[in-house]
């Protein structure tokens, strides 16, 4: 009886210092997108959205990209029924979407 107390505290435990992360996903008119996918796979499941801002990587004296610089995307979907999707892309992959009613 203790060891399946101990073994229900040690998984309790480990889901909360582990906490699995939810991943987000949107529903488009040609399928379902979710993090990972890149620019191209969106467009094509998606279309264009409302809103485009493109912040392109930091440059160096020397007119070329910067260490460890990136691009970033942000992209603006609606308002669909008063919701507005906000995606973030970077260098081209979708890392972040967010749903907000403004």
């Amino acid at each position: 009886m203790k060891k399946i107390i101990s073994t229900a505290i040690l998984a309790t435990l480990v889901l909360v210092i582990y906490p699995v992360a939810a991943q987000a996903s949107m529903r488009c008119t040609n399928g379902i997108i979710s993090g990972g996918e890149t620019t191209f796979e969106v467009l094509h499941k998606c279309g264009e959205p409302d809103s485009k801002e493109k912040i392109s990587p930091a440059l160096g004296s020397d007119g070329k990209a910067m260490n460890e610089s990136v691009t970033v995307e942000n992209w603006v979907y609606g308002p669909s029924n008063g919701m507005y999707r906000m995606l973030k892309f970077i260098d081209g992959t979708l890392v972040k979407i967010e749903s907000r009613r403004m």
